[in-house]
């Protein structure tokens, strides 16, 4: 299986993204992708604030 995030994903990303890197890396999301029997599950969460993003497409 592949996981990936789409343009459309990214940008709904950056839109609701207002937090600030705190370290040299730069990096401050995880992206948890979880297959199910009707779809696929695809959060993004802050590790700076713990807020989470659902970009699930609309299953019905």
């Amino acid at each position: 299986m592949i996981f990936e995030i789409t343009k459309k994903m990214d940008e709904k990303i950056r839109e609701w993204d207002t937090c600030k890197a705190v370290d040299v890396s730069g990096a401050k999301f995880s992206y948890t992708f979880i297959p199910t029997s009707i779809g696929l599950v695809i959060k993004v969460r802050c590790d700076i604030c713990n807020r989470e993003l659902d970009l699930t497409e609309d299953w019905g």
